[in-house]
């Protein structure tokens, strides 16, 4: 079926309602040829419409279809290019935030970021600090670079021996940022965080009506290509650049906003750089050879979690849609891993 077909049919199912079928039809058709303005608009609209926002998360349908998984020009674990299909879902627009964890978990907002009560493990609290020094480093939003942790907690005083209480900034220097600006948490990826940790949020938010959860490794990697088909990036096959994506700033220690680099061609966010993110997939390098062809979700166990998308602190070669990483699930003590839910009804 050509392109004209498919965006007539396409037309069609917008008109009697059919959003779905429509969406899928708009998505084929776009693949074909990207630069087909017409085609692109009308996609880009119906998506715009279809998308989602709950529990002050904005979700972007992913139209279901079939995609060419992994690359022939990859690492080993990316072989061999196979065909995929998958039912509709719809991806959260961009990384969870600190703040939005932390609200939606009923914790205190950063730059606290507790459970509150009394009688909480004391294990767990002093794991949660040591995660919360690293977020208080890198998840703020006017913040450009990652300095001692104490100069980071703007809550944090310390008393002199006469008594007088004195900003840590004193002692530990005064973190890189536009002090103009409020202390706030909510443009940038939360990091440090666990797979368990992640996990955790779907479910807590997850009912009878929508469930709400990592996403596979074969949704993520649809979800990061945007609708182009067999490109390297999330905006093509051109090499990334500042303007394009996060990545390659080691020595910058600090994550950009994630909306100051364009979306992909769902409308996604932070796709390709800003933080590795995870899926639910535990890791297998031979996967790709045995895999199903519809909606595959990973080996039946591992040691290790996937994560996709490459960082801030990473370069080029990992920022691609097939690129695959794996750590522990437990692991997550890092400035660059982060992650974000996808949205399916319960049907």
């Amino acid at each position: 079926m050509d392109q004209r077909e498919l965006l007539t049919q396409a037309r069609d199912l917008e008109a009697s309602g059919e959003l779905r079928e429509a969406a899928s039809r708009y998505d084929r058709a776009y693949a074909l040829d990207p630069a087909d303005t017409e085609v692109a608009e009308a996609r880009a609209a119906l998506l715009d419409r279809m998308a989602v926002t709950e529990h002050g998360i904005t979700f972007r349908y992913i139209p279901a279809g079939t995609f060419l998984m992994g690359s022939s020009g990859g690492d080993q674990d990316e072989r061999p290019v196979h065909e995929v299909r998958l039912g509709d879902v719809w991806m959260a627009e961009t990384p969870v935030s600190w703040w939005t964890f932390c609200d939606l978990m009923g914790w205190a907002l950063p730059p606290e970021g507790v459970p509150p009560g009394e009688g909480v493990d004391r294990k767990f609290m002093f794991g949660l600090h040591i995660e919360n020094q690293i977020r208080w480093q890198y998840c703020e939003d006017a913040t450009t670079g990652a300095t001692d942790w104490h100069a980071h907690n703007p809550r944090l005083t310390l008393t002199r021996g006469d008594g007088e209480s004195v900003p840590a900034e004193e002692f530990f220097g005064r973190v890189p940022r536009d002090h103009s600006a409020p202390w706030l948490y909510e443009r940038k990826p939360m990091v440090g965080v666990s797979w368990a940790a992640a996990a955790e949020l779907g479910e807590r938010l997850s009912d009878d009506r929508v469930r709400y959860r990592l996403p596979t490794e074969a949704e993520w990697e649809r979800a990061a290509r945007g609708g182009l088909s067999g490109r390297r990036y999330p905006w093509g096959d051109e090499p990334p650049t500042p303007e394009r994506c996060d990545f390659d700033r080691f020595t910058e220690f600090a994550i950009r906003p994630v909306k100051d680099i364009p979306p992909n061609g769902y409308g996604l966010y932070g796709m390709a750089g800003s933080v590795w993110e995870w899926t639910s997939d535990w890791y297998d390098a031979e996967y790709y050879r045995h895999s199903p062809g519809a909606d595959p979700r990973g080996p039946a166990e591992g040691t290790e979690r996937v994560l996709r998308g490459g960082s801030w602190a990473d370069c080029a070669d990992t920022v691609s849609v097939s690129f695959r990483m794996s750590r522990a699930p437990d692991d997550g003590l890092t400035p660059n891993i982060g992650f974000r839910l996808c949205r399916e009804p319960v049907r």
